[in-house]
């Protein structure tokens, strides 16, 4: 039950999210999405954009991850709205045989009952992953973070 329970949450926000990335990267920008990921592509050090305050996860060959600074919520576009981050650590998993849905990556950290769902896409041809972060409520405003992988040693 709990399994199926993700699938449907996962498959909610993975159609939620693709609506909304090609407005997230720029107006009329076909977003390319790979058709599968492989572990060894996974696995190393994903650092975050500087304008999203350049948080880093580490995905290890283990399943295991931990981050540093990784944004999970945000009030909204106000002066003074706030990104609720988190440095923890936790599991993941890639899913490539979800039909109808492109590849995504999950992070469940421990102590927390929730999960993030990030979607991979490609740019010039390399494995780039979407952690855009959406207000709650109200109009769909971004808080933009986009990772690449920095090193393929998640210790470097």
């Amino acid at each position: 039950m709990k399994f199926g329970m993700l699938r449907m949450t996962a498959g909610l926000a993975t159609a939620a999210v693709t609506a909304l990335v090609p407005s997230s990267c720029g107006a009329g920008k076909p977003v390319i999405t790979p058709k599968a990921v492989t572990h060894s592509e996974l696995v190393g050090r994903w650092d975050g954009e500087p304008r999203c305050g350049s948080p880093i996860f580490r995905l290890r060959d283990d399943y295991t991850f931990s981050s540093k600074d990784f944004p999970v919520q945000w009030d909204g576009p106000e002066p003074d709205s706030q990104v609720t981050r988190r440095s923890s650590a936790g599991e993941w998993h890639g899913v490539n045989k979800d039909p109808g849905l492109p590849p995504y990556l999950v992070l469940s950290f421990s102590g927390h009952a929730d999960i993030q769902i990030l979607h991979f896409f490609l740019e010039h041809g390399e494995l780039r992953i979407d952690g855009t972060v959406y207000a709650d409520g109200g109009d769909p405003y971004a808080y933009r973070c986009h990772y690449k992988r920095g090193s393929a040693d998640p210790e470097a």
